[in-house]
């Protein structure tokens, strides 16, 4: 166990800085193309500007950090909702909706990234990985599709709310029935994730051998099967251990891919609370001089 502790120390090591920060440039850029991403979803009527979506989308990934059943989401509602109420109204329901197509371009982007990677030799191996989390997910949304006729039923008056609610929700979703904004969409959230592709293969060829494209993708999809449902701060411990599970199916030495999930990991971090400072620091700068205006 030290033997291997020491080995991984001295990959990481090891590492020239300038990948490091080549990795971290990429880090930030993958974060600015999911801010785009959301921002084309977003109806127009809304006319948020990029800044404020910006401001929404990465304080929201940086609170989803931090906090279990990714709270973060909850707050890119609530700051979207405040956001626009100085252009356009939107209800919380819109907004809820947006997010939700969000993620949907979000995973759909990358099951066409796996598809267009040549993916299909791997996806028994997917699916294994994938049963638990996807079980828990079409629970709840069975148990909640089951709930919300019971409480109509029991409370005749909740039938308009729920009418008016379905109704905002769809609007937030009407992304992904308009077509330049859902390709829009797409092309962010592709380039997001080849941003991601790219400074994970900067780190395996400075650390371990050089993957091919399609490797690499595996590695990545199975990442985010593996951190699906968060069940540690950040997902500490279990980001590295579902990275470097996908690099070694690859081939990848077991030291070299823990330091290579470890280090991406790591910057992946480093980039969201960077993200997260400068637009912090930009709306603070900002509210001084909107209430002088």
């Amino acid at each position: 166990m030290i033997h291997q502790a020491a080995a991984v120390w001295h990959t990481l090591s090891s590492v020239p800085p300038a990948a490091i920060a080549l990795v971290l440039l990429l880090a930030l850029c993958q974060l600015a193309l999911q801010a785009l991403r959301l921002w084309a979803i977003l109806p127009r009527h809304v006319a948020l500007t990029l800044a404020r979506t910006a401001h929404a989308f990465t304080l929201g990934e940086w609170v989803n950090l931090f906090t279990p059943a990714r709270a973060g989401d909850a707050l890119k509602v609530v700051l979207v909702h405040r956001a626009a109420k100085d252009a356009a109204p939107l209800s919380l329901s819109t907004a809820t909706g947006a997010i939700l197509a969000d993620k949907i371009v979000d995973a759909g982007s990358l099951v066409l990234l796996c598809v267009g990677a040549g993916l299909a030799g791997f996806t028994g191996l997917m699916r294994a990985g994938v049963d638990l989390p996807g079980a828990g997910t079409l629970a709840l949304v069975g148990g909640a599709g089951l709930l919300l006729p019971g409480v109509a039923w029991i409370w005749p008056r909740s039938r308009r709310w729920l009418s008016r609610m379905r109704r905002e929700l769809m609007h937030g979703l009407a992304a992904l029935t308009n077509l330049p904004k859902l390709l829009a969409a797409v092309g962010f959230s592709l380039g997001a994730w080849l941003a991601e592709l790219v400074a994970l293969g900067v780190l395996c060829g400075s650390i371990g051998p050089a993957l091919a494209p399609p490797q690499l993708v595996l590695a990545l999809a199975l990442l985010n099967i593996g951190i699906t449902v968060p069940v540690s701060i950040a997902n500490l411990g279990v980001y590295e251990a579902a990275l470097a599970f996908g690099l070694t199916r690859s081939g990848v030495p077991l030291s070299a891919a823990v330091a290579i999930a470890t280090l991406h990991h790591a910057v992946q971090l480093v980039g969201t609370n960077l993200g997260a400072g400068a637009v912090s620091l930009w709306w603070a700068g900002r509210r001084p001089a909107a209430v002088r205006g």
